[in-house]
């Protein structure tokens, strides 16, 4: 089985390439998916999936078999920009391939991932693999700004409830079992402003912040509590924003952004408390909040969703580890290296919310993420195929 499943992707594999040359021809900055979501719904039809849906958030849920399990992997359409193209040695839609790699922004974040995802569930099929399960891709939108968000939809509205998901996120051909949380917030506080030649009759909103600063960098310091994969979590301030009536008056109000990393142990509440129980913060009678995310999809439905990302984490003997671990080494003939993610996925929505199981593996790495030249292995995609085949089968065979 797994010989056969290894001819097929590599029968496929120029298609493979050239599809996902052909998706990062086809820009989808996030609330901008329509066209890859048009090409991944007519490819998966030209692929004989049994199934194509295209739901009002922009989604596009395609699958193969009608088996009672259901197994579902996971890409996003949506990329970030280019940032400076002068950085770039060629155009980043480009798409172009050589012997060993495909080029271009979304080539390792994730659009070749969609490509192997697809592929692979035309394997199952040429290779009568579906009696017992049900394989479905899930190719989703704003990713990129709120992840999580498309999978709560999902999963809340539409009803999915998959035995388990695999995030095709680059994990550089290891098998990543966890991710830190993370939660966006915001502190604000108030002053009185005065004439600057007169700064004692006001109260300087900006000196107020500082001395909260100060503190949230100790905080940051020492944070307590460590899991043995994720580490220690983080806070970071990212943003600073102030007011005054002019450059020459007390500043009245001040704001920072927080981006505050959520190790496993840590949830949302205690790490806000964290923050509220600050000297400084309480001193200056400062607000907390959440940040909410809310922008329309491409399709026009509006979204929206506090900035909360829960941290998920997938035991080591866990069947579905035992499962991906055996198909790499049926496929490969060597053992897999288990790794975790130190960037954040939908599967804070799929099991940090809901507690649907979650593993990952895709092809890419994450230094080719986000950067000028973005690029993928051709090796790792084809690999990646290949695993998206076989870790269902072991899987229902680890019963």
């Amino acid at each position: 089985m797994f010989n056969n499943i290894k001819d097929r992707s590599k029968f496929y594999a120029q298609n493979i390439y050239d599809f996902a040359s052909t998706l990062i021809q086809t820009e989808s900055f996030s609330g901008d998916e329509g066209r890859v979501a048009q090409l991944v719904a007519e490819k998966m039809r030209a692929l004989d999936f049994d199934k194509v849906e295209i739901d009002e958030m922009g989604n596009v849920c395609g699958s193969v078999g009608h088996g009672p399990k259901l197994i579902c992997v996971d890409a996003h359409m949506d990329v970030v920009g280019y940032g400076d193209e002068k950085q770039w040695h060629q155009s980043p839609t480009s798409g172009a391939q050589d012997e060993k790699n495909i080029y271009g922004r979304g080539a390792a974040d994730m659009k070749a991932s969609i490509a192997s995802m697809l592929y692979a569930g035309k394997i199952l099929k040429d290779l009568d693999l579906l009696e017992d399960f049900t394989y479905m891709v899930c190719t989703t939108v704003q990713e990129e700004p709120c992840e999580g968000l498309a999978w709560e939809f999902l999963i809340e509205k539409k009803g999915l409830q998959p035995d388990f998901v695999i995030l095709a996120e680059p994990s550089n051909d290891e098998i990543s079992l966890a991710q830190k949380g993370r939660m966006e917030f915001k502190i604000s506080v108030s002053g009185l402003s005065a004439h600057a030649s007169t700064p004692h009759k006001g109260k300087n909103a900006i000196y107020k912040m500082a001395r909260i600063i100060t503190e949230l960098e100790q905080l940051n310091d020492n944070l307590e509590i460590e899991d043995p994969e994720l580490g220690k979590g983080t806070l970071v301030v990212s943003e600073i924003s102030a007011h005054a009536p002019s450059r020459c008056s007390v500043a009245d109000y001040c704001e920072i952004s927080i981006d505050r990393r959520l190790t496993w142990g840590e949830s949302p509440k205690y790490a806000l408390d964290q923050v509220k129980q600050l000297p400084a913060v309480q001193e200056a009678e400062a607000r907390v909040e959440f940040f909410t995310f809310s922008e329309p999809s491409y399709t026009g439905k509006p979204c929206q969703k506090e900035c909360i990302f829960p941290a998920w984490k997938l035991e080591k003997e866990h069947r579905i580890t035992k499962s991906a671990l055996m198909a790499y080494r049926e496929l490969f003939a060597k053992e897999g290296t288990l790794t975790t993610w130190p960037f954040s996925t939908n599967g804070v929505g799929i099991m940090g919310k809901h507690q649907i199981p979650v593993i990952g593996y895709g092809p890419g790495t994450l230094d080719a993420c986000h950067v000028p030249n973005e690029y993928v292995a051709k090796e790792q995609v084809l690999k990646a195929t290949q695993m998206y085949a076989a870790i269902p089968i072991i899987y229902l065979q680890k019963k």
